[in-house]
């Protein structure tokens, strides 16, 4: 997704959506009092629950990085046990919904060796190329 078609919301409007969400308002009170996506405010609603004010003021913010460990509990609890993607969220303090759906999906197709991390970028060059 590109900066262009991101949509981006500013400190106060998030400071406001914590402060409907300490009221005990769910994401479709939440949306509708400021006018942003249900989606959005689902996300946020779920953020909050798992990580407090700071999960939701900065969301997106930084890239977080999980062992393997984490990965495996939250996709066992979620697809084995049938706990739904906030209870995992809550439990393990993860306060990103994609995170979750995404190891649970590939807990699904590969099994728990696809939960493994990966090494990023380039193969190094080996002394026989050189």
């Amino acid at each position: 997704m590109t900066a262009a078609k991101r949509s981006m919301y500013s400190k106060e409007v998030r400071e406001r959506a914590i402060e409907i969400l300490e009221e005990g308002a769910g994401h479709r009170a939440l949306a509708a009092k400021l006018g942003i996506p249900e989606a959005t405010a689902r996300q946020w609603a779920r953020a909050y629950a798992a990580g407090g004010k700071e999960a939701v003021l900065n969301a997106g913010a930084r890239h977080r990085v999980y062992d393997y460990d984490v990965k495996l509990a939250v996709a066992r609890d979620r697809v084995e046990r049938g706990k739904t993607v906030r209870e995992v969220m809550v439990k393990y303090n993860i306060p990103s919904e994609s995170s979750v759906k995404a190891w649970c999906r590939l807990y699904r197709a590969e099994g728990a060796g696809a939960l493994v991390d990966k090494p990023r970028g380039r193969k190094p060059r080996s002394q026989k190329e050189q």
